[in-house]
C-alpha cells in the first residue's frame, strides 16, 4: 500500500505536480509532516507484522487477507465520505463510463494486486526488507514512465536502475550464494505493479481530482478483493481480540488516512527534491520499529542491499536538481 509503504494516488505522481508549482519557503512544520509520513509509511509494515505472526510468537495470528481487506474498506468509506461531505466535490460532472472502466482497472493493479502480493510478501519477509524494498517505487517507476513514452530516457535512470536492481537481487538472495527470500520476491512484485500504477494513473487522476479518484479506486478494489478477502475477514472477526482491533484500526488510520493527507499537505508546501530526500527515512524508522517491537535485527546482506538501493533512488530521483 504501501508504502509506501507509501500508498494513495503515490508519491511520485504528486512529486511531479509539487515540481511544477512554485513554493513557499518549507516552516518546520513541513518537516515535521514529512517525517510523520514515513514514520506512518514504515510502521504500516511492522504492525502488520505484527498482526499476522502467530499467538505464540507474540502476534494476533491475523490473516493477510483480513488485513488486505479491512484496509480497503476502511480507506474506500473514508474517502467517498470525504467526496460526499464536500459540496465542491458533490457539484462536479459525473463521470464517464469508461473513466469508471479505467479506474477499476487501475485498482486491480495499484490496490488489490498491490496489496495481496505486499502482505504475502511481508508474510514471509521482515518490516526492514519490505520497507527497503518499497524505497525502489521511485527507480521503477522512471523506468516504467520511459517504458511507456511519458518520459525520456536519461543516463540517470539507467544507472539508478542498474544500483537498484543489483540490490534487489541480493536482497532477494539471488547471485549472493544465499537461501533465496521469497518474501522480498512478491515485494519487489508489489513494488513495481504500484509503480506501474503511479505512471498509468497519472492522467486520470488529473482528470479526475485526487480526492474523487482515491474514493473510486478503494471502492473497486473492495469489489475485485472481496472473492478473496472477504470470506477471510469475515471468518476472522470472531477471533479478534482488542489488541487486534487496534491494530487494524491503527493500519487503516495511520498508514493511510493520515499518512495520506500529511503527504497531501506537505507537498503543498515543499518541493519534490525536499520530499524525495525523506523516502530514505522510511527504511531507518521500519528497522527501529522492528527492533523495539519485533528483535529484529539488519543482516549484513540487507546492508549491502540498502547502500545499493538508496544509491540507485538518489542517483534517479536527485536528476532534476542535478540539471538544475
Amino acid at each position: 500500500m504501501r508504502p509506501s509503504s507509501n500508498e494513495a494516488v503515490g508519491q511520485r505522481a504528486e512529486l511531479g505536480r509539487a515540481g511544477k508549482s512554485s513554493r513557499g519557503a518549507s516552516t518546520w512544520a513541513t518537516h515535521a509532516a514529512l517525517i510523520v509520513v514515513q514514520l506512518a509509511f514504515a510502521s504500516q509494515a511492522v504492525e502488520a507484522k505484527v498482526a499476522m505472526l502467530p499467538r505464540a510468537e507474540g502476534g494476533e495470528a491475523i490473516a493477510a487477507e483480513a488485513i488486505a481487506m479491512v484496509r480497503m474498506v476502511g480507506a474506500a468509506v473514508f474517502f467517498q465520505a470525504a467526496v460526499l461531505s464536500s459540496r465542491r466535490q458533490r457539484e462536479r460532472p459525473r463521470l464517464p463510463r469508461n473513466v469508471h472502466v479505467k479506474m477499476a482497472g487501475l485498482a486491480a493493479l495499484g490496490v488489490a494486486l498491490n496489496q495481496a502480493l505486499f502482505l504475502a510478501g511481508l508474510r514471509e519477509s521482515t518490516p526492514f526488507v519490505v520497507s527497503l524494498l518499497g524505497a525502489t517505487i521511485p527507480v521503477l517507476t522512471a523506468a516504467l514512465a520511459i517504458l511507456f513514452r511519458k518520459e525520456a530516457a536519461t543516463w540517470r535512470t539507467g544507472a539508478g536502475l542498474v544500483l537498484a536492481f543489483s540490490g534487489v537481487l541480493w536482497l532477494i538472495g539471488i547471485g549472493a550464494g544465499a537461501h533465496v527470500d521469497h518474501g522480498a520476491m512478491l515485494v519487489s512484485l508489489n513494488c513495481l505493479s504500484y509503480a506501474a500504477y503511479v505512471v498509468l494513473s497519472r492522467d486520470v487522476v488529473l482528470e479526475v481530482g485526487s480526492m474523487r479518484f482515491m474514493a473510486w479506486v478503494f471502492t473497486y478494489g473492495v469489489v475485485l478483493f472481496a472473492p478473496l478477502g472477504a470470506l477471510a475477514l469475515l471468518t476472522q472477526i470472531p477471533l479478534l481480540g482488542a489488541r487486534g482491533w487496534l491494530l487494524l484500526a491503527y493500519i487503516v488510520a495511520v498508514p493511510t488516512i493520515v499518512a495520506y493527507g500529511l503527504n497531501a499537505w506537505a507537498l503543498a508546501r515543499s518541493t519534490a527534491t525536499m520530499v524525495t530526500v525523506y523516502i530514505y527515512l522510511q527504511p531507518l524508522f521500519a528497522a527501529l520499529l522492528a527492533r523495539a517491537q519485533l528483535g529484529h535485527a539488519i543482516s549484513s546482506r540487507a546492508g549491502i542491499a540498502s547502500l545499493l538501493i538508496l544509491g540507485g533512488v538518489g542517483v534517479t530521483t536527485f536528476k532534476r536538481r542535478a540539471n538544475g
